[in-house]
């Protein structure tokens, strides 16, 4: 049974070298856990070559390798989980976490709590495409960043925040009305007008409301026709006005 034991040490020993060496290392640059890692395997590493002479202080040396890397391995996979929660570059929430995880569960809760509905809230930033072509990605994406930040600000702890797609976002709003939502939207607007970007910022946008037992990507999709129907009527008056999409 022991020798059983060290020989599975072993084997556990070789498969996290190989696996570090050949697959992981180059993906997990800069994660929280890679030094613990990388310390992990190095210790497993002089615990291989100690075992050849010194077979009890190389057993336990990789063990203590082993755990070693265990825990980085673990933070790792907490730093993929925030990425798979996460957007990168603008903090808020991702679609996949949206639809497969907080929406579900807001929905159950809100059947079983027998709430009053989530609101929805899609944004979308007004010439955006122009802005980014005139002024580079760069500044796009610093606009995009203070757009979200400030949404984030002015929400709740239970809303959640999702970049939608590009500068498309939607927040959902648990046991709220439309009018409170529209209020947040007011606020947006006037916080939004001055900004340290030196741009001005504008945004199109739709609100509807489910209720417990409507088709959920129906209500959204009605969201979504509201803001770009709001958006095409602002890009007519423009044109008939001869406004410029951006100053």
């Amino acid at each position: 049974m022991i020798l059983l034991i060290k020989e599975m040490v072993y084997v556990l020993a070789a498969f996290l070298l190989l696996f570090f060496i050949f697959l992981v290392r180059k993906y997990v640059k800069n994660f929280e856990g890679e030094v613990l890692l990388e310390t992990g395997v190095a210790i497993i590493t002089v615990g291989l070559f100690i075992n050849l002479f010194y077979e009890f202080i190389g057993y336990n040396i990789m063990i203590l390798g082993i755990l070693v890397s265990f825990f980085g391995v673990t933070k790792i996979f907490k730093s993929l989980k925030e990425i798979a929660i996460k957007d990168h570059l603008t903090g808020l929430h991702t679609r996949y976490y949206f639809f497969e995880e907080w929406l579900p569960q807001e929905m159950e809760r809100q059947k079983r709590k027998k709430g009053s509905g989530i609101a929805f809230l899609i944004i979308d930033l007004d010439d955006f495409k122009e802005i980014n072509d005139r002024y580079s990605h760069k500044i796009g994406d610093k606009l995009l960043k203070h757009v979200s930040h400030e949404i984030l600000k002015n929400i709740r702890k239970t809303d959640c925040a999702v970049r939608f797609g590009g500068d498309e976002i939607l927040i959902a709003f648990p046991d709220i009305d439309e009018k409170s939502v529209l209020n947040i939207v007011k606020r947006l607007e006037k916080r939004l007008k001055f900004n340290p970007i030196g741009l001005p910022i504008n945004f199109s946008y739709g609100i509807e409301t489910w209720k417990p037992g409507e088709n959920i990507e129906n209500i959204i999709q009605k969201a979504d026709i509201q803001m770009y129907t709001l958006k095409n009527m602002r890009k007519q008056y423009r044109a008939l006005t001869k406004e410029p999409d951006v100053d």
